[in-house]
């Protein structure tokens, strides 16, 4: 049981896990992290109050729908695409990836669900604004220039947090489409941050967090944000959360669950601050 949130046939929270990682350019691995993650949400180990002491129990109820599996990106956009058009009626969606690239699937899935516009806020390392990388378009390093150059989201309602290795390239990108980016330093000065548009997919790469804080990802970069730092930003965002996904988790590397817990924690609050 995930936090202590009873599981419905009628819910409003479905949680899906996306086993994919054929983009990953570094460490493979990201596709166990669906179940690690689930099995850190357990109930077992957390009740099921945030910090802010809103109960998850009495405004929240969930329905996993498994896995999606496909052999292309293609076919995983397309799968991911009917699922989200098969269930969605507003409710809320958690994505778990699976590599950066999954974004790309859900983000569209959700625009073509809903059908009006909504922003993008994407915490990573990394602004993923590589036109190609490595041969392909729908690397896990393109996913933001991905959806801008698709028009599935305008680069002005684009928030890029926590980013540290950039290009210059990239950041030109970024100008040029009004895409705001706000550095691990910045955030270290503080967490609050005012976003351009009131409903907002929220997309976490756990490499916005600092090694210390998660070793089990991907592509690490040091200098990054402490867990705490990343849910004052949680804490302090005012939109409304259309879907989430948490991504790179790569249980392989990390150390004794501080990955996994980490993305448990951003769940939790994530849901805590939707209801309070």
């Amino acid at each position: 049981m995930l936090f202590g949130i009873p599981q419905s046939e009628k819910p409003n929270l479905y949680l899906l896990g996306i086993p994919w990682d054929a983009s990953s350019s570094f460490r493979r691995g990201s596709a166990e992290g669906p179940n690690a993650i689930r099995e850190a949400t357990s109930s077992k180990l957390y009740n099921s109050f945030n910090e802010g002491l809103t109960n998850l129990a009495e405004h929240w109820r969930y329905k996993d729908l498994g896995d999606i599996k496909a052999d292309s990106f293609k076919e995983l956009v397309e799968r991911v695409n009917s699922m989200v058009k098969a269930y969605y009626k507003g409710e809320l969606f958690l994505f778990l990836g699976g590599d950066h690239s999954i974004t790309y699937a859900t983000f569209k899935a959700i625009k073509e669900a809903f059908k009006e516009r909504f922003g993008l806020i994407y915490f990573d390392a990394h602004p993923d604004l590589y036109p190609k990388y490595e041969g392909d378009m729908y690397s896990h390093a393109c996913t933001v220039r991905r959806l801008v150059e698709e028009g599935l989201v305008e680069g002005e309602n684009v928030v890029q947090i926590g980013v540290r290795a950039p290009t210059k390239e990239q950041i030109e990108f970024a100008r040029e489409h009004g895409i705001k980016i706000i550095s691990a330093s910045e955030i270290y000065r503080s967490p609050k941050i005012e976003i351009p548009f009131g409903r907002a997919y929220l997309s976490f790469d756990m490499d916005v967090l600092d090694p210390a804080f998660a070793p089990g990802v991907g592509n690490p970069e040091p200098g990054g944000l402490s867990t705490r730092e990343l849910v004052e930003v949680v804490k302090n965002l005012d939109v409304k959360v259309m879907a989430f996904d948490i991504v790179e988790l790569n249980p392989g590397y990390d150390y004794k669950g501080i990955s996994a817990f980490a993305a448990a924690k951003i769940i939790r609050e994530v849901l805590g601050k939707m209801r309070e």
